[in-house]
């Protein structure tokens, strides 16, 4: 069943003879104290204390007004009570600086249910389209008025009659010369929305040479585009060009960016200017979206990830977690110390890949557990969804080992080929998962064994902490020892490296060193049964549920 069962067998005989003719002269010594080992810290004290939801006396002392105004405005709108107060304070700084009291507020409270950015880009888009005043009124009922025939807003008032809007919107675009014959936009019967959308339409054309089918998707995917000022958008593509170096295709196949805030970008580039070592600018362009995350949310997201000893070089490993909402990424974090199989993955550098595909990797682990397959890795955790369902389909409860060395090699503080090299000197030792390994060895510290003697005898660490314990009490009864034909008085004269050795010979000479010892009794026969176990995947993966088939709701279709 396994190769070299012989030479094991032999090796383990002679280490066996060597160790009895040197038991007579060794002592039990305590060595030199350890290096710390390596570890997961505990989950940092992070308070989120429970938000309150929005009350009148809250809005009065902050905002102003009084406590009754702002009852009345509640009761009138109780969807104001969700709005959190940090984006309620960025939509009221948003509104002050365009210079509206808390008494125009208070006759539109709705107005700060909408985002800062949302509210400066909408009376942007107004400022530009010719508005003389935009009252609260009119910012608030903003895609009413974007809506109407430019006709029918000069008929009220809103713009001026002597506007030509179309020459006025076509001339914010300042580094490019429109393609475009204004004379066909100049009918006033068209509404804003068309008339903006199609002298954007014009200058992404011309700017970042877009044809039908991108702007098609611009309009179809990111139809919110429309709703930002000409100004912006142009100082925003030039930012990302000449900045950030993004060639026009590269922009055309993540338009979304067109949406990303100049302002913003730019502080992220002067408050967070590397992530461990790496500049901002390479990190940006690799993974575009990280872009449209807020500064303060990147930020705090780096604050979280350094609370819990996780080094940015993990974050460079999974750039994706820094487009998560930073509550979101804490939460996450927390959930590692609560899942055994995620908590001792902790000091992988790949780590936040766990972050990231956390709902995935939580639902993976679900249905490997149904199936009793004990050997899931970070890689099969969070990988796409075609290698998992090949994974659970070869029926193979197995991993490369790379998780394991990992993990000792940080406990041990030794070099990873090296204990490759070791570990692969076992037939099995795949067939372990990771989660036993940590189990054991902290067993064997719990021993007094340090980690230089459980490094030298590391194949134990494959071994069910059950035979393990069996053995060291085997060892200290007179008739094995006597069995064994050790020379020495007692079990204590026997020093830690020996005890280790001699559990490691007594598990597997009762499998005639072919390495079977590692199984245990519900796991002697599982790799062959696998495939019994294992419910049919469709031919093509559910979209609702991309992971494979839960194998719980597999069996409520069979009963169906």
């Amino acid at each position: 069943m396994l190769r070299n069962g012989q030479n094991q067998a032999q090796l383990l005989a002679r280490s066996l003879g060597q160790l009895a003719r040197g038991m007579a002269s060794s002592k039990r010594t305590t060595g030199k104290q350890e290096k710390p080992t390596t570890k997961l810290p505990k989950a940092p004290t992070i308070e989120m204390p429970a938000e309150e939801p929005l009350n009148a006396n809250y809005l009065a002392k902050t905002l102003g007004s009084n406590y009754r105004a702002w009852t009345a405005a509640l009761e009138k709108h109780p969807e104001l009570k969700t709005v959190k107060r940090k984006d309620l304070l960025n939509s009221y700084d948003t509104l002050k600086s365009l210079e509206y009291s808390v008494d125009d507020i208070i006759a539109k409270p709705m107005i700060i249910y909408y985002g800062a950015t949302t509210l400066a880009n909408r009376h942007s888009v107004l400022q530009e389209c010719g508005f003389h005043n935009v009252t609260i009124q009119t910012l608030a009922k903003y895609v009413t008025v974007v809506n109407k025939p430019i006709e029918v807003l000069k008929a009220h008032s809103y713009i001026p009659f002597d506007v030509k809007v179309a020459e006025r919107l076509a001339a914010y675009f300042t580094d490019i010369s429109l393609p475009v014959d204004l004379r066909e936009l100049d009918s006033e019967s068209i509404t804003l929305k068309s008339l903006r959308q199609s002298l954007l339409n014009a200058y992404l054309r011309e700017r970042l040479q877009m044809d039908d089918s991108d702007l098609q998707k611009l309009w179809r995917v990111y139809s919110r585009i429309r709703h930002k000022s000409f100004r912006a958008v142009q100082d925003t593509v030039e930012l990302l060009t000449q900045e950030l170096k993004f060639p026009a295709e590269r922009l055309r196949k993540n338009s979304f960016l067109l949406y990303s805030e100049a302002d913003n970008v730019r502080r992220i580039l002067r408050e967070i200017p590397t992530i461990d070592s790496q500049d901002i600018r390479e990190i940006g362009f690799r993974r575009p979206k990280i872009l449209m995350s807020t500064c303060d949310s990147l930020k705090q997201t780096l604050q979280y990830v350094h609370a819990f000893g996780i080094s940015e070089d993990a974050v460079l490993r999974c750039l994706e977690v820094l487009t998560l909402g930073p509550e979101t990424v804490l939460e996450r974090l927390r959930d590692l110390q609560e899942i055994e199989e995620f908590q001792v993955l902790g000091t992988n550098p790949r780590v936040l890949r766990l972050v990231h595909y956390q709902n995935k990797a939580r639902l993976r682990l679900d249905y490997l557990n149904q199936l009793r397959v004990r050997c899931a890795s970070l890689h099969i955790l969070s990988c796409g969804s075609e290698a998992f369902a090949k994974f659970a389909r070869d029926g193979s409860d197995r991993t490369k080992g790379r998780d394991i060395v990992v993990y000792l090699s940080n406990v041990l503080s030794k070099d990873k080929q090296v204990l490759r090299n070791l570990l692969s000197r076992h037939p099995n030792w795949c067939h372990i998962p990771l989660l036993h390994v940590k189990q054991c060895l902290e067993y064997l510290r719990s021993k007094k064994f340090k980690l230089q003697e459980i490094f030298a005898n590391i194949h134990l660490l494959l071994y069910p902490i059950k035979r393990i314990e069996e053995k060291m009490l085997l060892l200290q009864s007179p008739d094995a020892q006597e069995e064994l034909q050790l020379p020495v008085a007692d079990f204590d004269s026997l020093s830690n490296n020996e005890i280790l050795t001699l559990i490691l010979y007594l598990i597997e000479s009762e499998f005639h060193f072919t390495g079977d010892g590692i199984w245990t009794e519900q796991h002697t026969h599982h790799v062959e049964n696998f495939n019994n176990l294992l419910p049919d995947f469709p031919e093509s993966l559910n979209k609702v549920y991309k992971y494979g088939v839960k194998p719980a709701d597999k069996l409520v279709m069979q009963h169906l």
